[in-house]
């Protein structure tokens, strides 16, 4: 009898260092995280194939061995420099009066290059995403997994009512099998920079909103026009995914969202995403309960009975 394949997944939670404490609704990273351990650990079509699931909450060494058995890492976080400490489960911040990392980080960063190389799939949630204030190494090495990388001044993290469309030229990405147009509240990091042209990476969604935070050049205050907002790198048997969205918990319960995000992350793992898309049999999705906050006013009224 032919010995089924086993795919490990470890998710890696930095701590909860913005907008208050744990059950707040937002930048929940170990709660977010152990939701969607639970939506793979409980997935009900995906077959031919053991998932076993990992988690660890605020790592902070620079050891590689507990990445070498895995196939692929999920990594939620803040910014490499949002604290004084800490947040990032794969970048260390960078030392006072330092102007990049030492040979010893150096060489950790480049055995990560080398795992992912080897088919190691890495994605990185929300603010994770931002290098700012980090290593120039940092920058580089976000633009070898992922073909993307966020910059200040350019990158921008619109917080609102976002309409998201599947790229119709990107339809038959397994990402995209089974997600339909949504449309929910978040804080998106989008405007990343890319390689222009590179045949490697696959725009997926385009998101859009007619009110929000912060203002596009050239359009009304708040509006956010038409914009790529995810990519899916792919490079032999390398496999990256930056997604900056998933600000509020809440957003877990949006099934479009979440199957967008499952699929995600069976694909940076090397798994089949299923026809339909990823299902789970998890319950109880929600850690959280949902909090109304001050950006609701930007709620749009034909959303009004939503």
């Amino acid at each position: 009898m032919a010995q089924i394949p086993t795919k490990t997944i470890y998710f890696l939670a930095g701590p909860k260092d913005h907008v208050g404490g744990e059950g707040t609704g937002r930048h929940e990273t170990r709660r977010d995280l152990l939701v969607l351990q639970h939506c793979i650990d409980s997935i009900s079509n995906v077959k031919g194939v053991k998932i076993i699931t990992k988690f660890l909450y605020q790592r902070d060494a620079l050891n590689i061995e507990d990445l070498k058995s895995v196939d692929a890492i999920i990594v939620e976080c803040s910014s490499v420099t949002s604290t004084q400490t800490r947040t990032h489960p794969l970048l260390p911040p960078l030392p006072k009066d330092q102007k990049n990392y030492d040979k010893a980080t150096l060489a950790y960063l480049d055995q990560i290059d080398s795992l992912q190389a080897a088919g190691m799939g890495i994605m990185v949630i929300h603010w994770g995403i931002a290098t700012d204030g980090a290593a120039p190494a940092a920058v580089n090495h976000y633009m070898k997994w992922f073909g993307e990388v966020a910059m200040p001044g350019y990158t921008q993290n619109p917080l609102g009512f976002w309409k998201v469309t599947p790229i119709k030229a990107a339809e038959k990405h397994p990402i995209l099998r089974g997600v339909n147009p949504w449309t929910y509240k978040d804080e998106i990091f989008s405007r990343l920079v890319v390689n222009p042209g590179d045949p490697y990476r696959t725009d997926l969604l385009m998101g859009e909103s007619p009110q929000t935070n912060q203002s596009e050049a050239g359009l009304p205050k708040g509006v956010i026009s038409p914009r790529g907002i995810a990519s899916a790198y792919e490079k032999g048997k390398q496999r990256g995914v930056l997604w900056g969205g998933m600000d509020y918990h809440s957003a877990l319960l949006n099934e479009n969202y979440l199957r967008f995000v499952l699929n995600e992350i069976v694909w940076t793992a090397g798994i089949d995403v299923p026809k339909g898309g990823v299902k789970t049999a998890a319950k109880q999705l929600q850690l959280s309960p949902i909090k109304p906050d001050g950006f609701d006013k930007f709620k749009p009224v034909d959303m009004a009975s939503k």
